[in-house]
This record gives structure tokens, sequence and C-alpha cells, in this order.
């Protein structure tokens, strides 16, 4: 008997997968989401209705001020050129050993199994604990090629169901080409570096970092010409005619400008790795369409347009793929005006003015009413576990920019969770009647990104 394949892997997927998906009902989300109009998914019809879309909200002069706040005041990031030599061995590997057990303790799987006892002791053998010195001196390097930085270091995904590939728990974050970073211990097989960025602390693919001196980070990021992508990526080529690719770099990354071409393409360095590891500039050439000669001016048209410049980009939990979480997607934002915000979202809520703070007692009036006075484009909504960009008001209602995963949605009794995968723009009553609410319901407190 002829046997129809998609049928079978069909059966053996759903009956795979019975015990989840009565828990859980998956299904795609419309195109043209509930509450959302046509108009309201272009920058224009935000920035229109904004009543002061070109006033400058921090100077430069501010901004270094407000950066400099956030890593000194708040801790949230770190200037890695103040990372003091010699640094802790036994701090460090305290750091390394309470990662490792924590995941361990998660009981996560590792694609249809769980995580076994003998995947995390390989995975320790291969941390090289016992090579860590009692004083560890740390060196400098540059991210030469796009690098996901990990919790530990191995490409084996572990997630909290069966072949989720979605959600990596072991993915921490993610580098762009020309970020510097610090270098604190080499796995055995020398295969990854444990680094520290300004943001985040992780394992690295070795082969996409170079060894380099402070002073070349120093003079990367001193130059006054540079350029700033205010796209969702931008190609870099090896070659003027753009004929010879290198990688993309995204929204946000700040990279020194050699010369500017007739053809409209802009020569800029960018850090290369030679074969013995070493660092080495070399020139690389991108669309000058894809960038802004510095930093943008801080308005809430800015702002907004740059939002709209990755709306429909594809989300990355913990980026992914190269993607965009909730709060990489502020942060790709506000750094083409120059903000450094922090990496998670429970730290970006920390930052700039609170407008508002709320419970699970406070109305829905009193958080509508704090929306209504709220600037869109430089206000960021914060929930437990997620976060988005305010647009503005439209119809009584108060819309938002986000990436996000999913939705929920009632459907008699069952609820269904509406995948997006997207950064969309939402009304905030997505979700209303569903067991974890709306989200106005789950608002915890309305932001403005200013001192």
């Amino acid at each position: 008997m002829k046997i129809n394949i998609f049928c079978f892997f069909t059966i053996v997927f759903l009956s795979t997968h019975a015990a989840q998906a009565s828990a859980e009902l998956l299904a795609a989300a419309p195109t043209q989401l509930p509450g959302v109009e046509r108009p309201m998914k272009a920058a224009g019809f935000w920035v229109s209705r904004h009543p002061a879309a070109d006033k400058v909200v921090l100077t430069p002069a501010e901004i270094k001020e407000f950066n400099a706040s956030v890593q000194k005041d708040l801790k949230l990031t770190k200037d890695i050129l103040q990372i003091l030599a010699p640094f802790s061995g036994k701090a460090l590997k305290a750091t390394l050993e309470k990662t490792l057990q924590d995941l361990q303790g998660k009981k996560y799987y590792a694609g249809p199994v769980k995580a076994e006892k003998n995947f995390f002791n390989e995975v320790r053998a291969n941390m090289n604990l016992a090579a860590i010195p009692e004083e560890v001196q740390p060196q400098f390097g540059f991210v030469v090629r796009f690098a996901d930085q990990r919790f530990l270091p191995t490409l084996q995904g572990l997630s909290e169901k069966p072949d989720d590939a979605d959600f990596d728990e072991l993915q921490n974050s993610d580098l762009d080409v020309g970020t510097p970073v610090v270098i604190l211990q080499h796995s055995a097989d020398h295969k990854w570096y444990y680094v520290l960025s300004e943001l985040l602390d992780g394992w690295v693919d070795a082969e996409q970092v170079a060894l380099a001196r402070r002073p070349d980070i120093e003079d990367f990021f001193s130059a006054e010409n540079f350029a700033v992508i205010t796209v969702a990526k931008a190609d870099i080529f090896s070659d003027l005619e753009q004929t010879q690719y290198h990688d993309y770099v995204r929204m946000g990354v700040r990279l020194p400008i050699e010369q500017i071409f007739d053809n409209g393409v802009v020569e800029v360095r960018i850090p290369v790795r030679s074969s013995d590891g070493i660092l080495s500039f070399e020139a690389g050439y991108i669309k000058e369409k894809d960038l802004h000669q510095g930093y943008l001016p801080y308005t809430p048209r800015h702002m907004i347009e740059q939002a709209f410049a990755l709306l429909y980009e594809p989300y990355g939990w913990g980026g992914m793929h190269g993607e965009q979480d909730c709060s990489r997607f502020l942060q790709e934002i506000f750094a083409t005006v120059g903000i450094s915000l922090p990496r998670n979202s429970s730290q970006q809520a920390e930052v700039g003015r609170r407008l508002a703070q709320f419970n699970e007692k406070s109305t829905e009036e009193k958080r509508l009413e704090a929306l209504r006075s709220a600037s869109g484009g430089i206000t960021i909504l914060p929930m437990s576990g997620h976060i988005m960009l305010f647009l503005g008001m439209a119809d009584g209602q108060p819309y938002a920019i986000h990436a996000t995963w999913a939705y929920r949605e009632k459907a008699g009794n069952e609820e269904i969770t509406r995948v997006l995968n997207r950064v969309v723009v939402t009304d905030l009553s997505l979700g209303k009647g569903t067991s974890k609410g709306s989200l106005l319901e789950r608002l915890k407190s309305v932001v403005q990104v200013s001192q």
C-alpha cells in the first residue's frame, strides 16, 4: 500500500505533540491585526499626529550624560576599556559555574529529549575551568563577523519544550561587526571565547573575534566622521563595485567613514581577523542610503521612522538568526541617535523618566490617563517579559510598535495563541479577555527615554 508521506509525518507530529497542543492551540495571526487600520502601518500616520514631532528631546551633550548615568549610576551597561587588569579568576570561575548550575537545574530539552547530565558534563569540561588562573589578564578583541553570544560554549540549543527551534535558552544575545569585547577565557577545544561586551557577557565563536589592543578600540570609536546604520540590515561589500559580499550590520551599528564616492557608496573601516587571529582593518563598502553621517537628532519623528524601518522584520529570541527580540528592537532604534540602552527589557524599564507605575490593582482608566499624556516615539512601555515603543493615541486607543512572537485570543472556552513572529503595530487591547490579559492590563510602567 502506498503511504502519503506528508500525512504520515503530520500524524506523527500531532500524536507526538498532542499533550502540548491540548494546552496551547497555535494558529497564524491574520495579516490585518484587530484594531489596526491600513494607514496606521506607516510612520507618517503617527508623525502627523504628534504635537512636537521635530522637537529635540536630548542634545548630543545630554545624550552623553544620559549614557553615562545608565553606565555609572544604574550600572546597566559597562565601559569595557575600564575593566581592570588583572581580573579575578575566582570571580570568573564562580560566574561560569553558577550559569552552568542554573541551566542544569531547569530540566530543559536538547532537541526532542531531555538534556541529560552527560551533556552538561561535556559542556563543563569544555568550559576549561581548571585552566583559569588566580589572576586573569583581560585581552581586548573586535567582533569581525556577526556572532551569537551564548550562555554555554556549545551550538546545541536547549528549550523548555521538545524541538522548540524558536526559543533557545542558551542564546544570550548577539554581536555585530565592529563590537569591541574583552576576552577572559577560551574553551578547551579553543573554538569559543568567553567575552564581556558593553551589554552582556557570554561565549562566542572564536573565529568571529580578532585579538586587539586598547588603542585599536579607542581609535575606532574616536573617529569624528562615522556612519550609523539606519536600515534593518545594511550589506557590507569588500569592493567598491559591491560584488564581493562580506556580511551585514544591523540598525544602530557605528563604523568610521573613510570616504564617500559619487556612485552612492561609502567606504567604512571594518575589523578583520588574520590567519593568526590578530586584528587588522580593511575597507568595507556600504550604500550611502543605508546610513547616516553621525547620529540622527533625537526627535520623535526620527524614532518613529526608525521603528517603522523595522516593521515586519522577523522576531528573534535573544537575536537568534540575526534578528531582534523586543528589547533588541528598542536598542537598535535608540542607537541611531546615540542612546545606549541596556540589553534586557527589565533593565530598559529602569532608564529614563518614569511617568507612571502600575500594579494589578491599577484601573484601565488610570493606565489610559497616563498614556494620553505620553509622547509617541520616545516612550517605552515595559511589562513582565516584554517591552514596546509607544506610538500614540488613535480614536481613544493607545498603540505601540514592538517585536513579538505571539498574542493570545479568546475562542469560546479555549484560548488560541496567534503566532506573529515579527515586528508589528498593535493597539493595547490585544489579548483582552485571555488568561494573560491585554497588553494594556499587563503594563508595569510608562517610561520616557529622557533625563
